[in-house]
């Protein structure tokens, strides 16, 4: 009965995605022509245009225009498609198979466990890895800028260049940004958005600088120079906070993970071992009990040793 449950919950559900993702495909050229006209129209009528992302939002269940935005922040050759296809062929379609070939149920939910855990983790680190790379350049990038400030450039100028002389990330960032500027869109819009991206508390303070001395006026080399100054304190006082909270982390990490791996490789190698977990009452009871406890150890860890400066 578990089995039969199972598969048919694997089978509608990838139904249910390949047919949303079927949809999306077959709408993604009007998708794309509304993008453009909104983009180009940004200046004239932003509210039209918020209006107009809003209702692709509330036709896109799978909210792929998001995973999108996260797999070009990470980095990822991907369209959102792909990946949601890759991700339910992990999670739901490859378990079923091996369901239905006859593997134990507690294998086929380790898979599913491991399907669906994979994809989303290896893009938050590689999202995670590529914006504290994007935070260590952002100080070369500022010199470039005030360097090509003091000579007369303008500021999209200045952007171009660090598109051009520095290497990814943060070069494909300010790419973007100068190329949205190019197309008719505010800079303070394109500079919100990059911001957004990022998440960067020290890109948010360079915007709001640029921002303020668009409206305001001023010599925006010195402004951005005091900036790159206070963005280099900041960096070695977060290495310090590392190095001193190193011990910490990486018990959290243990105390967090250790658990779920050997649940996982328990499942796969011999999955009889923890079958009471899944089967008898009392098991699920003693499961969730783990799993809340977990993370709540997990969360106080965290919460300890990550300082906010």
């Amino acid at each position: 009965m578990m089995r039969t449950l199972v598969v048919a919950a694997s089978v509608i559900a990838s139904y249910f995605f390949f047919y949303l993702i079927a949809v999306a495909r077959t709408k993604e050229k009007r998708q794309m022509d509304s993008r453009v006209r909104a983009l180009f129209d940004f200046g004239a009528d932003e509210s039209a245009a918020k209006r107009t992302g809003k209702q692709a939002r509330r036709k896109n269940p799978l909210k792929l225009d998001q995973i999108a935005e996260e797999l070009y922040v990470a980095g990822v050759a991907l369209r959102a498609e792909e990946f949601v296809t890759i991700w339910v062929f992990l999670g739901a379609v490859l378990p079923a198979i091996v369901l239905f070939l006859g593997a134990p149920t507690t294998v086929c939910i380790g898979l599913v466990i491991i399907g669906a855990a994979a994809p989303i983790s290896w893009v938050t680190i590689k999202k995670n890895k590529r914006l504290a790379l994007l935070g260590v350049q952002l100080t070369d990038a500022l010199t470039i800028i005030c360097n090509a400030l003091r000579v007369g450039q303008s500021f999209q100028s200045a952007m171009k260049n660090v598109a051009d002389e520095m290497e990814e990330p943060i070069s494909r960032e300010f790419m973007r940004v100068y190329r949205e500027t190019q197309y008719g869109m505010p800079l303070e819009t394109s500079l919100s958005r990059l911001v957004s991206r990022t998440r960067n508390a020290d890109l948010d303070l360079m915007a709001s600088a640029v921002v303020i001395q668009r409206q305001i006026g001023g010599n925006l080399a010195v402004i951005l120079q005091n900036i790159s100054d206070t963005i280099n304190q900041r960096i070695q006082l977060r290495g310090e906070i590392r190095t001193m909270t190193s011990a910490g982390r990486m018990s959290g990490y243990v105390i967090g993970l250790l658990p779920v791996f050997i649940i996982l490789v328990l499942m796969l190698i011999n999955p009889g071992y923890i079958d009471m977990f899944f089967v008898t009452r009392s098991g699920r009871i003693m499961l969730l009990i783990c799993v809340v406890m977990e993370t709540i150890g997990f969360l106080i860890v965290k919460k300890i040793v990550n300082i906010k400066l």
